[in-house]
């Protein structure tokens, strides 16, 4: 049987330790379990949200009022060759460890970022050129108004940078299909192990952040003038990083009431154990409004927002 809690402080789940109290929240283990808190949100019309590790998410400091399901329906199973089927809860690094040890190449540059596979899925995670829909076959997951469950070819997820059509249908991410290429253990735990040390360095141990806030800029859409002054070193992978926008504005080191910008890593906003949600949304307001007066550019955030508005 589910047991909700009442007013759960959802600080204990966010890797940014900020955020007000759920109105209810409970765990979920299995597909059923999830159905059947989703019915009771449904039947005490109470809006709800399905969530991960809390690792992408700036919370509000006000009560949320909604039902928080966190997911943790967790399992791989590797029917044959190269195909696994992996439930949405499971958490990244698992999947990664998996796929290492098992010889199958294609996820091992996302070593080391944080949450669910659900969570990557939903707003299609990567790193050092690698997406995690690269090698996505197809996806199950829940019809919010039906409770039915659909399943969803690579193309028809839509797959963009850092989004899906899962932002859009509000559809509950319950299995994800991969079709992965073989390749050596060894070589690709260098692979792997390399791209650790590099996020090791970005986030330490124990760092109070979602990772990067803001939405490195696609090089390709920009206009030419502005593209004609960054030099052609800052884009990588085909990518403007949001992080050199806001290192030209100043925002490198800049801090208020508990969160702090990297001194390191302009994109890079840092709870120091004080922060609200509301000083990491104004710190990030304000830089992202002096990006866009001196670029036109307007950056979005890659963290979802829960219970606060658009930042620009």
């Amino acid at each position: 049987m589910l047991e909700f809690e009442d007013n759960y402080p959802l600080s204990k789940l966010t890797t940014l330790q900020i955020g007000g109290p759920a109105k209810k929240f409970v765990t979920v283990t299995t597909q059923e379990e999830l159905i059947e808190a989703i019915k009771s949100a449904k039947s005490h019309q109470l809006p709800y949200l399905v969530i991960g590790e809390g690792s992408n998410l700036l919370v509000s400091d006000e009560e949320i009022n909604k039902l928080i399901i966190q997911n943790r329906i967790a399992a791989i199973s590797h029917p044959r060759g190269v195909t696994l089927l992996v439930k949405s809860g499971t958490p990244l690094q698992n999947l990664v460890d998996y796929t290492i040890i098992h010889g199958l190449s294609g996820l091992q540059k996302l070593a080391g970022i944080p949450g669910t596979v659900g969570g990557a899925v939903y707003g299609n995670a990567g790193a050092y050129g690698q997406s995690i829909s690269d090698h996505i076959n197809k996806v199950s997951a829940l019809n919010p108004d039906k409770l039915t469950i659909e399943q969803f070819s690579n193309p028809q997820c839509r797959f963009d940078y850092r989004d899906s059509i899962f932002k859009q249908n509000k559809y509950t991410l319950l299995e994800v299909t991969f079709k992965l290429e073989n390749g050596d253990p060894e070589t690709l735990q260098q692979e792997a192990s390399e791209i650790l040390s590099k996020r090791l360095v970005k986030y330490p141990p124990g760092i109070k952040c979602p990772g990067s806030f803001f939405k490195n800029i696609i090089a390709q859409t920009l206009p030419k003038e502005i593209l004609e002054k960054i030099p052609q070193e800052k884009i990588v992978y085909g990518k403007l990083p949001a992080g050199v926008l806001l290192e030209t504005v100043g925002a490198k080191g800049q801090s208020i009431d508990g969160i702090q910008i990297s001194p390191n890593h302009a994109n890079l906003f840092i709870n120091q154990g004080t922060g609200t949600a509301q000083a990491f949304y104004n710190l990030a307001k304000e830089y992202a409004q002096k990006v866009k007066e001196k670029f036109n550019i307007t950056l979005e955030p890659e963290v979802q927002l829960i219970n606060l508005p658009p930042l620009i």
